[in-house]
């Protein structure tokens, strides 16, 4: 670990009824993670990790020397067998769904629960399964602690007072811990003495790509034209350059929220049309001609006549220049190797654009 992890680290441990820290993207998580399981493995009783990931699991077992925490899955263990695992203690990677069903079963009881750490904290709500194990568990134990992580920054500044409402709702904790990539400490390990190297590669876009792209742009200008004709949302902020930002359909959402149960039926398929295009605009460079294809069929069948910007101008020259990057049309005969017999057909022969 690098000295700013440890940093994060004494601060959490500062208050025992735990914290809510949100990192920088990048900034190994599952090294912290990893940190507090082992500081945390001594302790009687169950330490729980929640919502990580496959990939979170995988890393921070890396990091943790053995045995690494036990996964416990349904199909694994049954309902006894977890409830026998729970009376030896350890630290556990479980699903909130088992979790909240052993708990509401009495399979283990909230006093043999030392504590919880909570991964992936910006994906929690007022009504969602973490939330409603913390707050049992803070009710029927006051002394267990509950250390919660992100990496996420973007996503705790959506909505209202977002990061505000899930330590208070969810997470029922006092502190807040940000340590984004500027932060003193953290700049100071990344640069040092001796700066890691970057080396930044960028692909050109292709012809046919650079073509989606600017008819991506001319959408979303429609679209942002249709909004602009209803008065209800700030026009400073509806530009072609905001709406490629991540936040942009919910800052529009932000300013409807309050009116919503008031706005058209048209006004509320624009606001999902700007979300859907701005999901075009990355997926073209995410994705291969082939998947961004499948992708354009799945909308054209999902969404037919409700949605506004598929009926645009500019949409017609997506497909046609999506079909294109997967699709060439060759002339029968000549080096193509088709009989004479069929001459005067046209057939589709499919391959990937050269430059995806």
């Amino acid at each position: 670990m690098l000295a700013f992890h440890e940093q994060v680290i004494s601060d959490l441990l500062e208050d025992d009824n735990g914290g809510l820290v949100v990192l920088g993207s990048g900034l190994s998580l599952h090294k912290l993670a990893a940190a507090l399981i082992t500081l945390h493995s001594s302790s009687s009783g169950c330490l729980f990790i929640l919502s990580a990931s496959d990939s979170q699991r995988a890393a921070i077992s890396l990091q943790l020397p053995p045995p690494s925490p036990l996964l416990i899955s349904s199909t694994q263990f049954l309902a006894l067998d977890r409830k026998n695992i729970y009376s030896h203690g350890g630290s556990f990677f479980i699903t909130p769904r088992i979790l909240i069903v052993d708990i509401l079963n009495s399979n283990i009881s909230m006093s043999s629960i030392s504590g919880i750490i909570l991964l992936n904290v910006h994906s929690l709500s007022e009504t969602c399964t973490e939330a409603f194990i913390i707050r049992l568990f803070r009710t029927a134990n006051p002394k267990g602690f509950v250390r919660a992580l992100t990496d996420r920054p973007q996503a705790m500044v959506s909505g209202f007072s977002k990061a505000e409402r899930i330590m208070k709702s969810c997470l029922f904790v006092r502190k807040l811990h940000i340590w984004p990539r500027f932060h003193v400490l953290v700049s100071q390990d990344l640069e040092g003495s001796n700066p890691f190297p970057v080396i930044d590669i960028r692909t050109p876009l292709s012809k046919a790509m650079k073509g989606i792209q600017d008819a991506v742009l001319e959408v979303m200008e429609a679209c942002l034209q249709e909004l602009r004709k209803t008065n209800k949302v700030d026009v400073e902020d509806l530009t072609v350059e905001s709406g490629l930002f991540k936040s942009f359909d919910e800052i529009v959402r932000r300013q409807l929220d309050p009116i919503w149960h008031m706005v058209g039926r048209k006004t509320r398929q624009l606001v999902s049309d700007l979300k859907t295009v701005r999901k075009l605009a990355d997926y073209l460079v995410r994705y291969d001609s082939v998947s961004f294809l499948k992708y354009l069929n799945t909308l054209r069948v999902s969404e037919g006549v409700r949605s506004v910007w598929i009926f645009a101008k500019p949409a017609h020259k997506i497909f046609e220049l999506a079909k294109r990057r997967v699709y060439r049309i060759l002339p029968a005969g000549g080096d193509t190797g088709v009989s004479a017999g069929s001459a005067g057909k046209k057939r589709k022969a499919k391959e990937g654009e050269s430059n995806d």
